[in-house]
């Protein structure tokens, strides 16, 4: 595929946030994904009564987001095989 087409499947773009472009600009930048990391953490912290309940909740929704990355990591390399 060339630079010039449109990947026809959301799978075959790049995991960065417009998917156009090179280099870092279809990339999420360090300072935003801190960010995102911390409001997380605040999230969950107001909502629970014990740093185990804590630990449970930020476990629960990082293991659905490792999952789709890690299918998403899995369907590329099939493909390039």
């Amino acid at each position: 595929m060339s630079r010039s087409q449109t990947p026809s499947s959301i799978l075959d773009r790049p995991i960065g946030r417009s998917g156009r472009g090179s280099g870092s600009e279809g990339m999420v930048s360090l300072s935003a994904f801190a960010y995102l990391y911390s409001e997380l953490v605040q999230y969950h912290q107001s909502r629970v009564a014990s740093i185990s309940e804590l630990e449970r909740r930020l476990e629960s929704a990082g293991y659905g987001v490792g999952l789709r990355v890690l299918e998403l990591l899995a369907y590329r390399a099939r493909e390039v095989s």
